[in-house]
């Protein structure tokens, strides 16, 4: 009996070596090994290393946060977190979207029974742009197709959804906000909003969007244009965008928009302003990716094989106002998050950065500051963007109308609008979001942050 109690005991140690060898083991991996400083596959930054300071260490936030930096920046963390995403995929189909949505979806109001709204003076309001009819037919390219959840999208002929999801406290929020904004500003600018639709809502039928379970997002977005201020214009891109769905307006594997999809808004924009646009074979053009181009959605596929069948291509506009053709021009400058500054190009080329980034070749991605001079133009006209990722494809339409363009991410700026507004001279504000960014709740602090 003793040699059984003695075996057990030794048995016992032998399990609690191996696991602080195991362990030991981790933790040295973990401090020597190079940790990455962004997530291929959350599509971020990782956390910094916190500064070792006296304040800090007496406080104790210094070891909070390097406990935080330790285990976000850990040796094969993305490969983990796929490992995870791949063993939920087999849990069965899930409703709960991560991309594209909130995950619960209020009704939206019928818009007969909201509240009307003063008028404004004549010389105050502007009408709302209404796209202009196509003389010819134009092809539809409405996906018909039911499909079926892979990881936290949506996927029918080779290509990923992501789910939006109306909240009415966000959208409500958003409109008194943005309301707000114009009577700051209001008398020093013309501003414009911009609510960017998801691929679902543009290029999937009404079953469809229902059986993956997606709000109604034109309604969403003229729900929002309905309560907003008079003196505010919107673009209103949603119809013009379903119009031209038989092109290549959004990728196929990520959440974005294309360049060219970007183009259709900028002609309901040009058709705000009362400009003639740009028409796209004055345009120097670019291609990259080569149908190698794996984007959001293929990550949050889990990898999906049906997507890989049917990669995408990011096709690019050069601005007419810059030297497309020298790759060493510098045309834009930026301001990163961590405060340095670089000159950089307003179509860069991706060559040298992972696949999954090209979507990032456009206006420098998401910087909390960024400006282009066109030199071609001297009349001191100016315009600010205030935008999310949906705006990185947009902005390179709008640089050759105005001898300065101003362009700031409202997910990172410390900037106020007023402010801004004053300080370089603008006399065009734009604010440009996605549908789920607007009317979502995760970006309501943001908008109340830059809106005084």
């Amino acid at each position: 009996m003793f040699d059984r109690e003695r075996q057990d005991r030794v048995l016992g140690y032998m399990k609690i070596g191996v696991f602080a060898v195991a362990l030991g083991l981790l933790c040295l991996v973990g401090l020597v090994w190079p940790r990455p400083k962004t997530s291929m596959v959350e599509k971020r930054e990782l956390t910094k290393p916190p500064a070792m300071t006296l304040a800090a260490l007496w406080d104790g936030s210094y070891f909070s946060g390097l406990d935080t930096w330790y285990a976000d920046t850990y040796p094969m963390r993305e490969d983990l977190i796929s490992a995870d995403q791949a063993v939920e995929s087999h849990y069965g189909i899930r409703t709960t979207q991560l991309i594209g949505g909130t995950v619960t979806a209020d009704e939206i109001p019928d818009l007969d029974a909201l509240p009307q709204q003063d008028a404004q003076p004549e010389q105050d309001a502007q009408p709302t742009p209404v796209p202009t009819p196509t003389a010819t037919p134009i092809p539809d390219g409405t996906v018909h197709e039911i499909g079926e959840f892979s990881g936290s999208v949506y996927v029918t002929g080779n290509a990923a959804y992501g789910t939006y999801g109306f909240s009415q406290s966000g959208a409500d929020a958003y409109v008194s906000t943005m309301n707000q904004i114009y009577k700051n500003i209001g008398d020093k600018v013309n501003m414009y909003v911009m609510n960017v639709p998801i691929s679902a809502s543009v290029m999937l039928d009404e079953a469809v969007r229902e059986d993956m379970g997606c709000s109604d997002e034109g309604a969403a977005i003229q729900y929002v244009a309905a309560q907003l201020d008079k003196g505010i214009t919107p673009i209103l891109v949603y119809d013009t965008l379903r119009q031209h769905n038989a092109e290549y307006i959004y990728f196929r594997t990520d959440h974005h928009w294309t360049q060219l999809g970007a183009y259709y808004a900028y002609q309901v924009y040009c058709q705000a302003k009362g400009w003639t646009p740009h028409t796209l074979d004055q345009f120097r053009t670019g291609s990259f990716g080569a149908g190698k181009y794996l984007g959001s959605y293929y990550t949050s596929s889990n990898k999906s094989p049906q997507l890989t069948v049917n990669p995408d291509t990011v096709n690019a506009w050069y601005p007419m106002c810059v030297n497309a053709d020298d790759p060493n021009d510098r045309d834009m400058h930026m301001v990163q998050r961590d405060g340095s500054e670089y000159d950089w190009r307003i179509i860069n080329d991706m060559f040298d950065y992972p696949d999954s980034e090209w979507y990032c070749i456009f206006s420098a991605a998401d910087q909390p500051f960024s400006s282009l001079h066109n030199p071609d133009i001297t009349d001191g006209s100016a315009v600010m963007i205030i935008k999310d990722s949906y705006g990185n494809a947009f902005i390179p339409w709008l640089v050759d109308h105005y001898e300065y363009t101003y362009w700031v991410d409202f997910r990172y700026t410390d900037e106020t609008v007023s402010h801004m507004v004053e300080t370089y001279g603008v006399q065009d504000v734009i604010f440009e979001a996605a549908t789920f960014n607007a009317t979502g709740n995760l970006c309501n602090d943001l908008f109340l942050q830059i809106g005084s």
